[in-house]
């Protein structure tokens, strides 16, 4: 096969090479200007800009392919050992690019289905943050932190994927600690006035606020709907309004502590020692003896 070619190579007339050039030239200008054209139609379309962008590439570098085997024709060298080659070449390179092919057929269905879109607040796995770009064979994301997360595309489509921004509300759950000696009813009264009082809370549904257990550490639960992408400022503005109204009507807030009885401790201390001292005299006026 290899001998065939070179031979062709070395028969090939000049003009035979001018027409292989100017064939190639000419089509890679054609080729170029087919895929932008291509590339404005799909854009027209609903189509993501990741599966534009795939698409336009995809039939590029095969129109390329079937330019140079064609091309190659021209100065009479065999396509079947071209092929053969070229066959040879595409396993191998699947094979060792299996990952990143997964990571493109993931992505493309990913694309597909959207399951979340750029801009969404995301958890998957174990991860969260902000969908910045979705990509054929990555995901990234903005943590909190405002730390860029790149995920290959086959691992996001493998998790569990909980998107925080598919509805336009959120329910926000808080608990509150609750005194034994508190009034009840006024402690309801405050928090849910505090609440109600908050910006970012929605007025419908009206927030729920209830006592949630009944145990030696009895809590208040409080259920606000807020607008999903203001769930943090929610999360802050309630949690601070509660505990102004706490203080403003007097409402302890209760509080673990540890009593520490220090003189206790210290005679114990003392004691302990005193009965250390004394067997150890005694021990050695024993032996003395």
């Amino acid at each position: 096969m290899e001998t065939e070619t070179l031979e062709a190579m070395l028969t090939t007339s000049d003009s035979q090479i001018l027409l292989f050039i100017i064939t190639i030239v000419f089509g890679l200008v054609a080729l170029k200007l087919f895929s932008k054209l291509l590339r404005r139609l799909l854009l027209i379309s609903s189509l993501d800009n990741a599966v534009v962008h795939f698409c336009a590439s995809s039939v590029q570098i095969v129109l390329g392919v079937l330019l140079v085997l064609f091309a190659l024709s021209l100065i009479d060298i065999p396509l079947t050992s071209m092929i053969a080659l070229i066959s040879a070449f595409g396993v191998a390179l699947g094979l060792a690019l299996q990952d990143s092919i997964a990571n493109v057929a993931n992505g493309l269905i990913m694309i597909g289905t959207r399951p979340f879109k750029v801009g969404d607040y995301v958890r998957i796995g174990s991860d969260e943050g902000t969908i910045e770009e979705l990509r054929l064979m990555d995901t990234v994301l903005r943590t909190e932190n405002n730390q860029k997360l790149i995920l290959p595309n086959k691992t996001v489509f493998t998790s569990r994927i909980l998107n925080f921004n598919t509805n336009p509300t959120r329910r926000l759950d808080l608990k509150f600690p609750l005194d034994m000696e508190s009034d009840l009813d006024k402690v309801l009264e405050v928090t849910r006035s505090a609440c109600q009082s908050c910006r970012t809370v929605l007025k419908t549904p009206a927030p729920r606020i209830e006592l949630g257990t009944l145990s030696a550490s009895p809590e208040i639960t409080v259920w606000c709907w807020v607008d999903s992408r203001a769930y943090s400022d929610a999360l802050f503005e309630v949690n601070r309004a509660v505990y102004d109204a706490y203080g403003k009507a007097g409402i302890r807030i209760p509080c673990d502590r540890i009593a520490i009885a220090q003189g206790a401790t210290a005679r114990r201390r003392s004691s302990s020692r005193t009965r250390t001292t004394s067997r150890t005299t005694a021990k050695k006026s024993g032996g003395a003896k």
